[in-house]
């Protein structure tokens, strides 16, 4: 069945506010680590809460977190790049730098509407420039897929979430 004949609207965020607030509040992350902010003195830091790239002289942190919404055992945590005090957030807008990055889309939703679970045909690598919005709303048009992450192919880390508005 092809699913990709009618794409959806998406909505593209990083770490979830709860996790954000967390960090920047409580200076802990997911795995108990405190946050300790350094001066980014290059710039080009994927962050994962505006979703944007960092610019030099901006305080960040990297930090431990988990983009999954659920608990079971493909709930990750992983390292990422934040800012280390509040900032605007993700206005939900593609983040178009990771389209010049080596992607991974991974799709997620349940088995037979009981388990949450990885919809594998519909994982796939996305070389730079070829198309990751498109491969986000595909994977997205496919009524078994609740949401998607896109990773970092070589560092695994997590890029961003997707799911249809």
């Amino acid at each position: 069945m092809d699913h990709t004949a009618t794409l959806p609207t998406v909505r593209f965020t990083g770490l979830d506010d709860q996790t954000l607030d967390r960090l920047w509040n409580e200076g802990v992350d997911d795995a108990g680590h405190p946050v300790s902010p350094f001066t980014d003195d290059g710039g080009t830091w994927p962050l994962r809460c505006c979703l944007r790239d960092s610019e030099v002289g901006e305080r960040l942190a990297i930090v431990s977190a988990s983009p999954f919404p659920w608990d079971g055992p493909y709930r990750e945590t992983g390292p990422v790049v934040v800012h280390a005090e509040p900032c605007g957030r993700s206005d939900g807008s593609f983040p178009e730098q990771f389209e010049q990055r080596r992607q991974v889309v991974r799709a997620f939703g349940r088995d037979a509407g009981r388990v949450h679970t990885q919809v594998y045909d519909r994982h796939r690598v996305v070389e730079p420039g070829q198309g990751l919005r498109q491969a986000v709303a595909e994977a997205l048009a496919d009524p078994r897929v609740e949401f998607v992450q896109v990773h970092n192919v070589v560092s695994q880390c997590y890029s961003f979430t997707a799911v249809r508005v």
